[in-house]
């Protein structure tokens, strides 16, 4: 069911704002794919976080921009937790407009539709990571009483909703969220035999070595190298801690084989 129509005087575009439906599922990663291609400070995991969201079942509401039968944009929202205990908060994002639609509004519409459908949820706030001149227009600021570590003050930004308190605490988004980046994977990829295995020496300056070792998925053994904590891995991306699972028997399968022993290394 359409949400709204938004009529197309001044130039601006005639677009229906609605809930994802399950033929909806290809464009929106399409969409999110587009939109964060060349974005300066994406990792490229906004699809995958849009389908773990969806598949926990954590997307308190997901909404398409549709111009002309087709979809040009989406928005995410869902649950987030905070340490003092309040509840009924959530998450915007990510929010994704296709590039050549981009600066038509779109994404405004599909904002102020999901924080008025948060509203109607009984939602008492929303937080998002973003850049603060644009976010700031829809009623979101900085909070000094609401953080999110390892995300820089200035671009955590809270909206309490229907006069709501701001609560005190640190916010954690859904799980979807800590996905790896695409360096991140090609880096695990690589070297998940040996990692899992027997543990590889690396730059521990490297910055995505960095982020891995702040992941706990890299953790460093006595010898000065680096095991693959299988269990971190899995937390945050299935599919890599389920090949590492199965990496890791096979190696151990092969090394227990006889003939192994006659192989003189």
């Amino acid at each position: 069911m359409a949400l709204n129509i938004l009529p197309p005087p001044k130039g601006r575009l005639a677009m229906t704002i609605r809930h994802e439906k399950p033929t909806d599922i290809k464009a929106i990663a399409e969409v999110a794919i587009a939109a964060f291609e060349d974005h300066a400070f994406s990792q490229h995991t906004e699809q995958f976080i849009i389908e773990d969201l969806r598949a926990a079942g954590a997307l308190t509401a997901s909404l398409v921009a549709e111009v002309n039968d087709k979809v040009v944009g989406h928005i995410a929202f869902s649950p987030v937790t905070i340490s003092d205990g309040s509840t009924d908060w959530y998450g915007l994002g990510p929010v994704s407009v296709q590039p050549e639609y981009q600066c038509r509004r779109i994404g405004t519409a599909l904002i102020n539709k999901g924080l008025d459908i948060l509203k109607d949820f009984g939602g008492k706030g929303c937080a998002l990571v973003g850049e603060p001149t644009y976010y700031f227009r829809f009623g979101f600021k900085n909070n000094q009483k609401l953080i999110h570590e390892g995300i820089p003050q200035e671009v955590f930004l809270v909206k309490p909703l229907k006069g709501q308190p701001v609560p005190s605490g640190t916010v954690e988004f859904h799980d979807a969220f800590k996905q790896l980046s695409v360096v991140e994977k090609e880096i695990v990829t690589d070297a998940i035999i040996d990692w899992t295995a027997t543990g590889v020496k690396v730059d521990p300056t490297d910055p995505a070595i960095q982020s891995l070792i702040a992941k706990g998925i890299l953790i460093e053994a006595s010898d000065s190298r680096f095991m693959m904590s299988q269990s971190a891995l899995g937390k945050h991306d299935a599919y890599f801690g389920k090949l590492a699972k199965h990496r890791f028997a096979e190696v151990g399968r092969v090394h227990k084989n006889p003939i192994m022993k006659a192989i003189k290394m």
